[in-house]
């Protein structure tokens, strides 16, 4: 709650300063609450300003009061170089403001003035109107490629199967560095998820869902030739095979990963999604 005061019309009045310090403690709550009021008259003269009332909550009657103030008279004098009926200009937006009013305006410049020719200002120049040009080339740019990626992200399985080749290529780098190191079931682990994955990706069905009998009809749907998908059969039984099967010559890991390789890149000419 803040009182009102009803300062006279011939003032300039400003937000008052509110400063609140209560603390809160076992015993109950206490503190002191400061309103600092600044105002400004216009004009000199002789000015009252009515009394105050404040209203509030005593706990001891458990009732309202109000206390009202006394009006407060005021006389202004005229400062120095002024009439009793020139204005006192005032243009403070905060209390700090104030300490300037005795001070004169400062005065206008009249030298070191630089005007600068027609054929040098900015407006109206070819750097003015590339400034406007620019910027909309720009943003019309970047909003067609916006819709374009929002159409795109839209559909998941559209960015899965665009983006099938590039994980199957990451996964077979990983089977390359495991056929160096001669990690036989690590290797054919690896190219397996790399089939997989293409698959699933390129053929939007989940892996869970896959299986051989429904994977070649489904890369039948997409015109793949028998050759290719009796390729495709066969790298997924030789690495279902080779993971329990005695240990092999590094040449024919070094086979297989070709044959991997060979088959998605035909795989990916061949579906165009």
């Amino acid at each position: 709650y803040r009182p009102e005061v009803a300062f006279p019309n011939d003032f300039d009045v400003y937000d008052p300063k509110v400063e609140v310090d209560i603390k809160t403690t076992a015993a109950g709550t206490s503190g002191t609450k400061t309103i600092e009021y600044m105002a400004i008259p216009r004009y000199a003269g002789d000015f009252e300003i009515p009394a105050i009332a404040f209203s509030y909550f005593d706990t001891k009657t458990g009732s309202y009061k109000t206390i009202t103030s006394e009006p407060y008279k005021l006389h202004v004098e005229q400062g120095k170089g002024g009439g009793t009926s020139s204005p006192v200009v005032s243009n403070f937006s905060n209390k700090e403001s104030v300490k300037y009013l005795g001070k004169d305006i400062r005065y206008l410049k009249v030298n070191g003035i630089h005007f600068v020719p027609n054929n040098e200002l900015f407006f109206g120049s070819f750097m003015y109107y590339m400034c406007y040009l620019i910027p909309a080339i720009l943003f019309i740019v970047f909003f067609f490629i916006y819709r374009k990626q929002v159409k795109e992200n839209s559909n998941l399985a559209l960015v899965r199967t665009k983006k099938a080749n590039k994980m199957a290529v990451r996964r077979l780098k990983n089977a390359g560095k495991l056929m160096k190191e001669n990690k036989k079931e690590e290797f054919y682990d690896e190219v397996l998820r790399a089939l997989w994955g293409y698959l699933s990706d390129k053929l939007s069905i989940p892996q869970a869902n896959l299986t051989k009998d429904n994977v070649e009809t489904e890369l039948a749907k997409y015109g793949v030739d028998d050759a290719l998908i009796k390729e495709f059969m066969d790298i997924l039984n030789t690495c279902e095979f080779a993971r329990y099967a005695p240990a092999q010559a590094s040449d024919a890991m070094d086979k297989l990963y070709e044959q991997t390789v060979d088959a998605i890149g035909k795989m990916e000419n061949t579906i165009k999604k």
